[in-house]
């Protein structure tokens, strides 16, 4: 190595321990913080306590270990393996924390070797150009907001673990561009049940990475990387489909998949994607069902150009690797909307392995801007530097939501005020702890209808133990509002006659009435 290249690595060292500091000071809060949400269930579960759990992840469903074990859920057996694991060693949030921050780390530096060994070659290539733009869209991705909520949160793990071995199978593809490296094909099917048992929507984004990079580098390995992954992603569905068949149900009681509103909101799940990895903006966790049943914001459109652009933009150039990075990106993110008919609090971390396709997407075009002449690279830097500052102060509000469960429950109000989601959950945690005074608290400051369907019956059922006869008229009102069709009327009719049979206070009784008379079926 001569004196010019020791003297790069040195200061891409430099910069790479300025970036540890940076994420330590503004992630401190969440990273010494207690457990938030659901890391409640990880600490009154006593299955986290059984050493012979470790084993035993792979005959449950993940739901097992959040309410019982007849629940349907999704089967992660590796991620639920690393929270065991953590917790028998000591059932502390820090060493959680902990974990997840050096995951996260690495999986940056994983992204960093990605770039720099992928997309065009700079002009001229002695002046370092891939390094340092690998090294700025690395950082990015290290110290972007959205991502807190995959590695502060405990229960984010999933998405966080399937980034990682997503990482790792873009890594080991690079590695077997040159001839004699069939021996990355077994670790490379190990990788891909690795990423699937995480969490399954990995699958969706093994197979863009590696058809990705079949395109780009025309590599004669394809066909036997293709089939590791494959056969991977296929021991992972064949133990799912003993261990934990899927039934049609995500936190519904009806088949989700047989909903069309669902699936029309596919295009809303992809401009909120967009509008939030461009933003750089931290927040508390988002209801996901408000946020696609709510109505449309500009940046939210904004969100779909931006979206639409990029496709229309990749397809022009007939950067098909691009394309392809891009539209895996949009799919990973896809499986999302099924738990939409649920009430669901959380989105950010559903936008850790997407933004990975993205970057790979994005990346041949950064350093052909970058090659360009000095000029463009000192406005690249210049850029680069500003979104770092940014990403730092918006990581740093973000993770302060997980500093404890007040300052989360503070964050949510704070951030998402206007969504009745929010207030359901924070009421329905008061009615869990027999807390009457907050119960009612919530429900007064609850948005009036629409609501999502998700939260009508439910918060009914809240309004009336407290005795809000508003609450309880406005629940009413939005189920009546959803009875679109005859096979939705007959279910709301019969919704409503279940309530009238236990209303105890005369004015929700007439209005159940009056809203009877009102249906037309």
């Amino acid at each position: 190595m001569n004196e010019t290249a020791r003297k790069h690595w040195v200061h891409l060292g430099a910069f790479a321990f300025a970036l540890t500091l940076i994420s330590w000071a503004a992630t401190w809060a969440g990273l010494t913080g207690t457990w938030v949400g659901d890391d409640w269930h990880m600490v009154n579960n006593y299955l986290y306590e059984d050493w012979s759990e470790l084993t035993a992840v792979f005959k449950r469903n993940a739901a097992s270990y959040l309410f019982g074990e007849d629940k349907i859920g999704p089967y992660r057996p590796v991620t639920m393996f690393t929270l065991i694991a953590t917790h028998l060693l000591l059932p502390e949030p820090w060493l959680h924390h902990a974990i997840s921050w050096i995951l996260h780390a690495v999986t940056s530096l994983l992204l960093f070797a990605i770039l720099r060994s992928s997309g065009p070659i700079a002009r001229p290539a002695k002046d370092h150009t891939k390094d340092i733009a690998a090294a700025g869209l690395a950082a990015l991705f290290f110290l972007h907001p959205v991502h807190v909520e995959s590695y502060v949160w405990i229960n984010g793990r999933s998405d966080l673990l399937a980034g990682f071995w997503l990482a790792v199978l873009a890594f080991l593809l690079n590695r077997m561009r040159g001839s004699g490296r069939r021996g990355y094909v077994a670790v490379l099917g190990l990788a891909a049940f690795l990423g699937a048992s995480s969490k399954l929507p990995f699958a969706i984004a093994a197979l863009a990475a590696c058809l990705g990079w079949a395109i780009r580098t025309r590599a004669p390995q394809w066909r036997n990387a293709a089939g590791a992954i494959g056969f991977g992603i296929g021991a992972h569905l064949i133990l799912r489909a003993i261990f934990a068949p899927f039934r049609g149900q995500l936190g519904a009681s009806e088949n989700v998949f047989s909903d069309p509103t669902i699936w029309l909101s596919l295009p809303r799940l992809a401009a909120n994607g967009t509008e939030t990895l461009v933003a750089f903006r931290g927040e508390a966790m988002r209801s996901l069902s408000w946020m696609l049943f709510g109505p449309w914001s500009m940046v939210e459109w904004l969100g779909l150009a931006i979206g639409l652009l990029v496709v229309s933009f990749l397809s022009y150039r007939r950067d098909w690797p691009g394309l392809v990075y891009w539209l895996g990106a949009l799919l990973t993110l896809a499986p999302t909307v099924v738990v939409s008919s649920t009430f669901w609090l959380g989105f950010d971390r559903y936008l850790y392995m997407p933004a990975i396709l993205a970057l790979l997407a994005l990346f041949p075009y950064v350093v052909r801007f970058a090659s360009q002449g000095p000029g463009f690279r000192v406005a690249l830097v210049a850029v680069g530097l500003a979104l770092i500052a940014q990403a730092a102060i918006q990581t740093r509000e973000a993770s302060g939501a997980y500093d404890s469960q007040d300052a989360y429950d503070r964050a949510l109000i704070r951030d998402h005020f206007d969504d009745p989601g929010v207030h359901y959950y924070l009421a329905s945690v008061a009615a869990r702890k027999g807390n009457r005074t907050d119960l009612r608290r919530h429900l007064s400051t609850m948005p009036s209808p629409p609501w999502p369907r998700s939260i009508i019956i439910p918060t009914y059922e809240l309004a009336a133990r407290a005795n809000d006869n508003i609450k309880t008229r406005e629940a009413i009102d939005a189920l009546v509002a959803t009875a679109r069709t005859v096979p939705q009327c007959r279910t709301v009719r019969a919704q409503l006659e279940a309530w009238a049979a236990k209303a105890r206070n005369p004015s929700t009784a007439a209005h159940l009435a009056a809203a009877r008379s009102a249906l037309a079926c």
